[in-house]
């Protein structure tokens, strides 16, 4: 057991060797001198307080990036055929420093940048001289800087896509209940196509049931009756509106203004009544009319005893949601 420990310990001195070997500088003007004065540079800021630890702290990121981009250029064994992935290293730590130092927080913003700096890095050689000043580039090289710039507005349009398509979701849940079946550009990952996605619509009604059990039942059925005529009945539903609105109200989802809550007058139904209710999705879906969930309530009057008197109240019995089809018109009667 010793004898493994003392393998390992020596195994890992060696790797430590090999690696810090990897940063000796072999002279002044080198890749690996840039990368020391970074640490040096980063190490002084901890130090330091105020203006010169950010000071110190931006010096490092620049020796770092400068570093970074030197050394792996040198290395030509770093490279996807006859590609270099120098400049989009490169690009992705100075995509993380422009963020960090300047915007203030590292947002989806650094990687929708990440491949236009990383242009901008392989594309600055064949348009520089020796001395650094600007030149045309080559007849035979602007050819390839158009493709690589081109390309990469590209893949930052498509990075940028993906975090509106993400925002979208967050902001409207309801789209995941769509079908993206027919999409070029949208793909469902990462969910079973047996969990089935419940539109918001749904917890809309639920709560808008809820309430209205809440108001009506156990009542003396000839209020119930009362309430249920058209203008004790609007009333009725915009309070509960209202209420629904202030509570199921999101900072984080914007889709509750697309979603617009309808009722069909009672139907009598038995020696009660029939209360449908429809909540409709007008916001952006697949197809072109909107969705509509629908829930029915049977509001009855049942018999309640107290002492030898018997009198009525009423009961409110709602089924499950269904539906998320595309909206069939219904003509409200009187």
């Amino acid at each position: 057991m010793l004898k493994f420990f003392t393998t390992f310990y020596n195994g890992f001195l060696d790797r430590v060797k090999s690696l810090l070997g990897s940063f000796d500088p072999p002279n002044s003007f080198s890749w690996q001198t840039l990368i020391m004065l970074s640490l040096f540079s980063v190490f002084m800021a901890w130090l330091a307080t105020g203006l010169m630890r950010d000071l110190l702290a931006h010096f490092g990121c620049i020796f770092l990036i400068l570093g970074v981009y030197w050394g792996t250029t040198a290395n030509k064994a770093l490279r996807i055929g006859d590609v270099p992935l120098s400049p989009w290293i490169t690009g992705a730590i100075t995509s993380i420093y422009i963020f960090r130092a300047f915007v203030g927080e590292l947002s989806p913003k650094a990687l929708i940048a990440w491949p236009l700096i990383s242009a901008v890095i392989a594309a600055l050689p064949p348009c520089l001289d020796e001395n650094f000043k600007p030149k045309i580039p080559p007849k035979e090289k602007r050819q390839n800087l158009a493709l690589l710039l081109t390309s990469q507005l590209i893949l930052s349009c498509w990075f940028q896509f993906y975090f509106v398509v993400q925002n979208w979701l967050m902001e409207y849940p309801t789209l995941l209940t769509d079908n993206f079946r027919q999409s070029a550009f949208v793909v469902q990952v990462g969910t079973p196509p047996s969990v089935a996605r419940l539109p918001r619509g749904v917890s809309i009604l639920d709560l808008t049931t809820s309430k209205l059990q809440k108001e009506l039942n156990n009542k003396p059925w000839s209020d119930v009756e009362r309430i249920l005529l058209p203008q004790e009945r609007e009333k009725l539903f915009n309070q509960i509106s209202v209420q629904v609105k202030e509570q199921i109200a999101s900072t984080r989802i914007k889709e509750d203004e697309f979603w617009q809550v309808e009722y069909k007058n009672p139907s009598i139904r038995g020696s009660g009544y029939n209360l449908e209710l429809q909540a409709l999705w007008q916001g952006p879906r697949s197809q072109s009319e909107p969705y509509f969930i629908t829930k029915s309530c049977q509001i009855t009057p049942v018999n309640r005893q107290r002492g030898e008197e018997m009198f009525q109240v009423s009961l409110v019995k709602c089924e499950p949601a269904s539906g998320w089809g595309v909206r069939k018109s219904f003509v409200a009667t009187q």
